[in-house]
């Protein structure tokens, strides 16, 4: 973990203003084959347990997006001219950033380009505040719906399966198992070293395959105009539908297709009304990433929301016998196997509800003019629900919620508040449930690799206190190196300004969200998961959660999904036949995996060290 501090997360966060995107794959694969060669060379063996550590803690710390991240962001916020352009009742919206948030413009910080000054001091101790709280919460309600969800009521986790086979098969060596791993490692190496490394280390002009899809809006936007249609060309986004059977992923494509092709095309064409300012932007050659920009927060924003509110109401509904009768048996959680080692239930629940509520009280100090209810509601409600519903989605289908899908519920919740100003918008309190999934997930490659769930947990811990220590360390390197955006760090030349405009259009309440769609979002959610139970029961294979969790994902990945469920289905297993193939899957998928994170391990590498002497004057 510590290596991965010192090594992979600088890459890391040089990556995330660079290209957007971490080496959390590259960290992974590369530490876990690295140690389980070195320890082979000292004549000892890594344990099963020990392996799945490394492999499920150090992608996290090798890929992560420390906080300080969107300090430098606020930085560039207040001294952006973007700033000035937008005003409340008349005043600049610079003037509405707190200094919890960012020094004001007039700082001498945005010069020296340091993070290590008084004047930055205040913004620091609330944005650690408020992590810490956070991870109290996500690791209290993550623990509580892992056992839920993988003792109680064991859901399939599809990634769980990749994970476990790459752990087992690093740790057993089974030569018939080695051999399907060396293979598709290598197929994933040539791939990642077409789609990724020639192109970081010669230029875009050697990009053979487009990345991150082949865009055929030229095509089709003639007769489709505003469709989102391609092929997604990355393999980690769609490989996982090799585990999913043909008729979830066919759920998730029909949902994708409805609603970012059809939907998009005919409220350009025969329902302008429904949303004006979507016609009213759209023009002819716009490709998948400004369709995708556009339509999400002109179009889709309010119905997005409530098929959102809908599908969690039904989940709960539908699941609530199973989560009392849960709740009744965590008295004996510090009991159950994988134990001993769980906290006792009142102490979760109190860690809990002890730091979602300070963090909601905390909030409302700084922030009087939200309602003191809101950040409540939001920290302690939503937080329960996002980690019930979103632990769930991702149990069956492999789907999560997105880092943008939260942030626009609580600024939901804040348009229809009286609150004015900047702040309000843009920081939330400590809102837990987004990592439940993931927790859940490596609690059910625990046991399978016969781990103790809570040693996972104080590595998560660990792993916290080391992004949050050599991530501040490195944000801060970098940003004395070079101006942040500049031509060293090109990705957040790009969009940092699509950031800004956004904010500064919630913050003036530009965008509109409106109750009747966020109504209809609802009424069809539960419309659609009420129609799958007489389905089901008449043997018709239905998943509303496929269906609707679709609806968020765009078509070049459900296509792909898609295909390859197919592919594994009625091609795999007629090649290799069913139960060699059911046997062998999750190793095949892991050396692919594998495979690609090497490649762009040594593409991060050679990159960072061949752009070392552009900064200087020689």
């Amino acid at each position: 973990m510590i290596m991965a501090a010192l090594i992979f997360l600088p890459s890391s966060i040089y990556l995330w203003f660079a290209v957007g995107s971490g080496v959390s794959t590259a960290a992974t694969y590369v530490t876990a084959i690295l140690f389980t060669a070195l320890t082979q060379i000292y004549g000892r063996k890594l344990s099963r347990q020990e392996l799945f550590i490394i492999y499920s803690i150090v992608g996290g710390i090798g890929g992560a997006m420390p906080m300080y991240y969107w300090l430098v962001y606020r930085s560039y916020y207040v001294t952006n001219p973007l700033s000035l352009e937008f005003t409340l009742f008349n005043t600049p919206l610079r003037e509405y950033v707190p200094t919890w948030m960012s020094p004001p413009a007039t700082s001498v910080v945005h010069q020296l380009r340091t993070l290590l000054h008084p004047d930055w001091f205040f913004a620091l101790g609330v944005n650690l505040a408020f992590s810490i709280l956070g991870l109290a919460a996500e690791l209290s309600i993550g623990i509580l719906f892992s056992y839920l969800y993988v003792v109680e009521e064991p859901l399939p986790f599809p990634f769980a399966q990749i994970d476990a086979a790459m752990v087992n098969t690093l740790h057993d060596r089974r030569p018939q198992d080695l051999l399907y791993f060396v293979l598709s490692l290598t197929m994933g190496a040539i791939y990642g070293l077409i789609l990724y490394l020639a192109p970081m280390l010669i230029g875009p002009q050697a990009r053979l395959i487009p990345y991150p899809w082949v865009d055929l809006t030229p095509y089709t936007q003639f007769f489709l105009p505003g469709a989102v249609i391609g092929i997604a060309t990355d393999p980690l986004s769609f490989l996982y539908g090799m585990i999913l059977p043909p008729s979830l992923t066919f759920a998730m494509l029909v949902g994708s297709v409805i609603t970012w092709i059809f939907g998009n095309t005919l409220t350009l064409t025969n329902f302008k009304s429904f949303s004006p300012q979507w016609v009213e932007e759209y023009s002819p050659g716009m490709g998948i990433f400004l369709i995708l920009q556009r339509a999400g927060l002109r179009l889709w924003l309010s119905l997005f929301m409530g098929l959102s509110f809908g599908l969690a109401i039904f989940l709960l509904a539908s699941t609530s016998r199973k989560i009392v009768a849960a709740f009744k048996t965590l008295p004996k959680l510090s009991r159950v196997k994988g134990g001993p080692g769980y906290p006792s239930p009142k102490i979760l629940l109190a860690t809990f509800f002890g730091s979602t509520v300070l963090s909601a009280l905390l909030y409302s100090i700084l922030l009087p003019d939200v309602p003191l209810w809101l950040p409540i509601l939001v920290s302690v409600g939503f937080s329960f629900v996002l980690a019930s519903v979103g632990a769930r989605i991702y149990g069956e289908l492999g789907l999560s919620f997105s880092s943008d899908f939260i942030y626009n519920m609580w600024k939901a919740a804040i348009y229809f508040s009286p609150y004015n100003g900047y702040a309000g918008w843009i920081f939330t309190p400590a809102i837990a449930g987004f990592s439940t999934p993931y927790f859940a997930n490596s609690t059910k490659v625990a046991y399978a690799t016969g781990t103790r769930p809570m040693d996972y947990f104080k590595a998560v811990i660990i792993s916290f206190i080391l992004v949050t220590t050599f991530g501040l360390i490195f944000t801060d390197f970098f940003w004395r190196i070079a101006p942040i955006p500049s031509y060293l760090f090109p990705y957040v030349y790009g969009i940092w300004p699509n950031y800004a405009i956004s904010d500064s259009l919630f913050a003036t309440r530009q965008i509109l969200i409106k109750p009747d769609q966020i109504l209809m979002g609802m009424g069809i959610s539960i419309g659609v998961s009420l129609i799958s139970i007489p389905l089901n029961r008449l043997g018709i294979p239905f998943n509303p959660v496929g269906l609707v969790g679709g609806m968020y994902s765009t078509p070049p990945y459900t296509i792909m999904v898609f295909l390859m469920s197919l592919v594994s289905k009625y091609l795999m297993t007629r090649i290799l036949g069913a139960e060699k193939w059911l046997s062998i899957r999750g190793v095949v998928l892991a050396g692919f995996a594998a495979g690609i994170g090497i490649v762009v391990a040594m593409g991060t590498t050679i990159t960072l060290v061949s752009r070392a002497s552009w900064i200087w004057p020689w």
